[in-house]
Order: structure tokens, then C-alpha cells, then sequence
């Protein structure tokens, strides 16, 4: 059976979509650049507040405060994947968006996140726990 001849309305047409859905794909595929901008400023929460060999999940600002023992780290919640938030496990922390697993330091247990967590400056001062992106 032969095909009829395109028009080059329907040709044009078909280029434009597969571009669009190129594009999408291309987005939704890379990371994203400067992920985790949200909440520039720096946190302050109290010592006392971040549980002991536990974390303390501050969602709103993308922030995890850390503990074990005496020790005090804060991590950034974004996926080094492709920017999701991820989320706190009994393990450590998971990624909701393409299942990438990291452990209680930020370390990579399972991909495709490329890079562990970015860990952010944390300072102790008095009790209390600032933390900062700068």
C-alpha cells in the first residue's frame, strides 16, 4: 500500500514535537544547575533538638543536622542526581524521585547519584547549631 506524500505543515509539525519531546526528555535526564538554592540563609536550631546517633530534618530548608556521640554534621537534602529532596530512612536517606540511597554521612550506597550529599558548614556555639550554604 503506498503512503501519501506529507505536507510541509505536517512535516514541520512533527519536527517541532520531536524537539519539544526531545527537550523534556533532555530536562528531566540532566541535573539540575544550582539545585538546592532554596534557603540561602543559614539555620539555628538548638543542640538539644538534634537527637542522639540520630538527625534532626529541617524539609523546609533543605537541611539535615546529623549526630553521633559528640559529633555534629549537617547535609544538604538535595540529590546529587537530579535535585529532588531526598528523604530520612532508618538507613540513612533515600531519594524519592529515581531511588538513589545514601547513608548517614551523605555517603552513596545506591545510584545514580553521581556524588554523595554536599556537606554544609555547621558551627557550635553556646548550645546552638548554625548552620550555613556559604
Amino acid at each position: 500500500m503506498a503512503e501519501a506524500p506529507r505536507s510541509r505543515r505536517s512535516t514541520l509539525r512533527a519536527l517541532i514535537l520531536s524537539l519539544l519531546g526531545g527537550a523534556a526528555l533532555w530536562r528531566y535526564l540532566t541535573p539540575r544547575a544550582g539545585a538546592g538554592a532554596s534557603g540561602r540563609g543559614a539555620v539555628s536550631v538548638p543542640e538539644r533538638d538534634v537527637p542522639a546517633e540520630g538527625a534532626l530534618v529541617l524539609p523546609q530548608h533543605r537541611v539535615a543536622i546529623v549526630r553521633g556521640g559528640d559529633d555534629f554534621l549537617a547535609l544538604d537534602l538535595t540529590c546529587t542526581h537530579l535535585g529532588c529532596t531526598v528523604k530520612a530512612t532508618e538507613q540513612g536517606f533515600a531519594c524519592p524521585c529515581h531511588g538513589s540511597r545514601f547513608g548517614t554521612g551523605g555517603d552513596v550506597r545506591k545510584g545514580p547519584a553521581p556524588r554523595p550529599l554536599r556537606r554544609l558548614r555547621l558551627d557550635r556555639r553556646d548550645g546552638i547549631i548554625r548552620v550555613s550554604r556559604a
